[in-house]
């Protein structure tokens, strides 16, 4: 006789309610008591506000509280996520059974774009008030999401170039089958019977033709265009080659990992996007940077301890100020800090960050040279500001040949280049090695020094924004996007985003304390609505 330990059997009759089964420690609690401290209204909701009249809608607070919970637990799909309300008891209680179509799921988060946004930044604001946010560090970066758009879909210039040369071998095929002067054509790889019924075909191939050139116009402006996704482009994907992707860009602060801020961009690099991610992170922190009015060169904020530098007041060598000094201004304490990876250095953006009062601690791209050896590189070349000279790797002196009102500068010395010895290691030109300065090498300069003071601080980037990415994609199978389009896949970000940093959370503070946080939220607001009642009854 066979002895197993088994259940009560499938026809017992369970008194248990759906309270019951939910243990106090389960983080949907989190999520019940999260979506239930919140105004619908004020977040933007649909249905936020209901008529008297008409069919009932289903409540946008059980519809967030479902796209949460399944999205936490990494069910995106509208119909898996209808399914999930059927078999799932955590979603039973956590909506109350309500039993949503996978239509009205699937229009519920095309129809609430804004408002999952502002979702984001509420618990961003729950962060802060849990004093989670540090404020003072965040590190950025941009990791490719594929696009729903398939390859096939997608045109680049060599597929363009193919189709083209396709259309007009037939339009050719067409043109001259029709001088012939038969009535009836015997080709019977084209199946066509008539004159009238080939000169169709051609004009087709025609109107193809032009239409494919339009596209390779826009194509030589853009890279690749996505016929499905009109957004996304075709990016570099880690080492598994290219893919059509959105780039998703994320700001992370230091102190416990928590996304700040998000964008998605169609660009397939990351430079262009150190000013506006350190921006929007600054202001979804409540950190107030410095601007500066259009028509002049002051700072209109009165921001305590920041004070500039004017080079224009030094008495230095005649000939010797150059064109970056006229247009450096420093300052001698930072709002914030920002660590970004080499794919951020940029000149407009490095020096919009320092006008703001940021400083960024960003890793400088790899210099080369004609030659290839490394040894004269120009980082090797050290630039001697109260001479305004260079001193090449072999202690010669480059002296300033130009002009002293040109915007930018070129630094030679032609007699010694051509007795050095290493010439043909340092350049190809045959009249020596010629170093330009312009007014952009004295941001490069001055980010490059702070990198050098700042690389323990530096070394903190990866386990910073690229923790963020990796729960994502490899904890919640978050690889690809769901939705076409900058602004779905967006929302779908921020999705995303806002489930990583709920795990985050109860990671950190648990699951009861939070619910017992949330709770108090709740009851202050129902005793604020209970005063407002008193005061108009």
């Amino acid at each position: 006789m066979q002895r197993y330990d088994k259940g009560k059997g499938r026809e017992q009759v369970q008194v248990v309610s759906l309270e019951e089964q939910i243990a106090q420690d389960n983080p949907v609690r989190v999520i019940d008591a999260f979506i239930n401290s919140l105004d619908m209204v004020k977040l933007g909701f649909k249905y936020a506000e209901t008529k008297e009249t008409g069919r009932k809608p289903k409540d946008p607070s059980d519809m967030c509280k479902l796209y949460l919970y399944c999205y936490f637990n990494g069910i995106r799909s509208s119909r898996k996520i209808e399914n999930e309300c059927t078999r799932n008891i955590e979603v039973m209680w956590l909506t109350d059974n309500a039993k949503p179509h996978n239509k009205t799921i699937s229009d519920f988060r095309k129809d609430n774009k804004k408002a999952i946004e502002n979702l984001f930044k509420e618990f961003s604001m729950l962060c802060d008030m849990l004093g989670l946010i540090g404020k003072e560090m965040v590190a950025i970066d941009g990791s490719k999401f594929r696009a729903s758009n398939s390859r096939r879909k997608t045109l680049t210039k060599n597929k363009v170039k193919k189709m083209i040369k396709h259309h007009e071998e037939s339009a050719q095929r067409y043109i001259e089958l029709l001088e012939e002067n038969d009535k009836e054509i015997k080709d019977q790889s084209l199946k066509i019977t008539t004159k009238e019924e080939l000169q169709e075909k051609l004009d087709a191939a025609q109107k193809r033709i032009e239409e494919l050139h339009e596209i390779a116009d826009e194509i030589n402006k853009n890279g690749s265009i996505s016929l499905t996704d009109k957004d996304s482009k075709h990016m570099s994907v880690s080492n598994n080659g290219t893919d059509v992707s959105h780039n998703v860009q994320a700001a992370v602060d230091s102190k416990y990992h928590l996304v700040v801020a998000i964008d998605v961009t169609s660009s397939p690099v990351d430079q262009g996007q150190l000013y506006n991610m350190s921006t929007l992170a600054a202001k979804e922190m409540g950190i107030k940077l410095i601007t500066k009015d259009e028509n002049t060169e002051d700072t209109i904020e009165d921001i305590e301890k920041v004070e500039k530098t004017n080079y224009e007041n030094e008495i230095i060598k005649e000939n010797h100020e150059t064109c970056e000094d006229r247009n450096i201004q420093e300052h001698t304490e930072y709002l914030m800090t920002v660590i970004a990876d080499k794919g951020y250095y940029q000149h407009d953006d490095l020096n919009k960050c320092f006008e703001s009062g940021i400083r960024p601690i960003v890793a400088k791209q790899k210099n080369s040279t004609a030659t290839g050896n490394e040894k004269y590189i120009i980082d090797n070349f050290m630039y001697d500001r109260d001479n305004d000279i260079y001193i090449c790797p072999e202690n010669q002196i480059l002296e300033n040949i130009s002009n002293k009102n040109s915007q930018q500068y070129s630094y030679k010395n032609k007699a010694a280049c051509m007795e050095c010895l290493q010439k043909d290691q340092c350049t190809k030109k045959d009249d020596g090695r010629v170093i330009k300065r312009s007014e952009k090498t004295g941001i490069y300069e001055k980010a490059d020094k702070i990198m050098d003071e700042n690389l323990e601080t530096y070394k903190l980037r990866q386990q910073i924004v690229e923790h963020p990415f990796g729960t994502i994609k490899r904890s919640l199978g978050y690889t690809y996007f769901l939705t076409r389009g900058n602004k779905s896949v967006k929302v779908e970000s921020f999705m995303h985003f806002l489930v990583y940093n709920l795990k985050r959370v109860i990671n950190i503070k648990g699951v009861e304390e939070l619910v017992a946080f949330l709770n108090s939220i709740i009851l202050r607001l129902f005793l604020v609505f209970d005063k407002i009642n008193l005061k108009t009854a």
